[in-house]
């Protein structure tokens, strides 16, 4: 019986460890000519890039207003993957304030942002044109969202949402 136990403790671990992070998908947009990444939320920036291209991030662990930033890549090129330099601890972090999603309803769907994460969640906003949104957290197939320029703060479902800021995501 304890050798079953161990056995099955041992798998639980195994998959824990080697499941793959859950990641966002966003794109650099902002009012100033560039924006930093930095080697911790609210550390020493280690790396500058400029707001006129199209960058795009694989986005995990929102902490404070901070995304940490798995993949980086210039939407126009191919997609190519960009390096990430020079953190001292090995990781990169971005401000939620310089990223954007897109809202997909083209064809002017009424779309909810909810309270929380949820289809019978309260709605706290309803719009029907396209939105630029910023991302905050994520949980499961939900985004919360700030919308840009103004305080409104609710959750979205990731379907409704594009990521590329080049195409519209038809």
């Amino acid at each position: 019986m304890k050798k079953i136990v161990l056995m099955t403790i041992l798998l639980v671990t195994a998959f824990t460890v080697g499941a793959k992070e859950k990641t966002l998908i966003a794109y650099l947009c902002g009012d100033s000519t560039c924006s930093y990444i930095l080697n911790k939320p609210s550390g020493a920036t280690v790396m500058t890039l400029s707001c006129y291209e199209p960058y795009m991030f694989s986005l995990s662990s929102p902490q404070d207003g901070w995304w940490k930033i798995n993949d980086l890549w210039n939407a126009a090129d191919d997609e190519d993957t960009t390096s990430l330099v020079g953190s001292d601890t090995g990781e990169y972090w971005i401000h939620f304030s310089v990223l954007g999603l897109g809202t997909s309803n083209y064809g002017g769907q009424e779309l909810h942002l909810r309270a929380a994460p949820d289809q019978n969640a309260d709605i706290v906003f309803t719009f029907n044109q396209e939105l630029l949104l910023m991302p905050l957290d994520f949980e499961g197939d939900w985004v919360k969202v700030m919308v840009d320029g103004c305080d409104i703060v609710g959750w979205i479902e990731n379907e409704w949402l594009c990521s590329n800021p080049l195409t519209n995501c038809c």
